[in-house]
């Protein structure tokens, strides 16, 4: 996955706004670039996990369709953890299909991506286009 400077900056500052909570959201673009980020309320307003509700899928499905864009992520925060994928994170992972980008904020912070299924993370590369 390509991920442009300003979309990391991006993904960074909605980490930090969202504290002490997980951020979450969805990433749009074409082919393997991430062209725009789609901020979700975290429905479970909690510090060790994300829920986002099915009308903002709906919402940022849509938008990015209109725009002729695809899904291609989906991303959340740890926000007193590392960029690596939770037991909760494994246990509770949908849409095996996109790279689930974890934006880690201890020791400092981080942003790593992973295929999430079947209780398995295979790490995907991060690379700015």
């Amino acid at each position: 996955m390509r991920l442009p400077s300003a979309v990391r900056r991006e993904l960074l500052d909605l980490a930090v706004q969202a504290l002490p909570e997980e951020a979450c959201g969805l990433l749009g673009g074409t082919g393997d670039r991430v062209v725009v980020v789609r901020p979700c309320a975290n429905r479970a307003a909690s510090p060790c996990r994300y829920e986002i509700a099915p009308q903002d899928v709906l919402r940022a499905l849509r938008e990015f369709a209109a725009a002729g864009l695809d899904a291609l992520g989906i991303f959340h925060s740890h926000p007193a953890g590392t960029s690596a994928p939770s037991a909760t994170d494994l246990r509770e992972a949908a849409w095996p299909e996109l790279v689930h980008v974890i934006v880690g904020m201890t020791p400092r912070p981080a942003l790593a991506a992973f295929r999430l299924g079947d209780g398995v993370a295979q790490e995907e590369p991060l690379d700015a286009p």
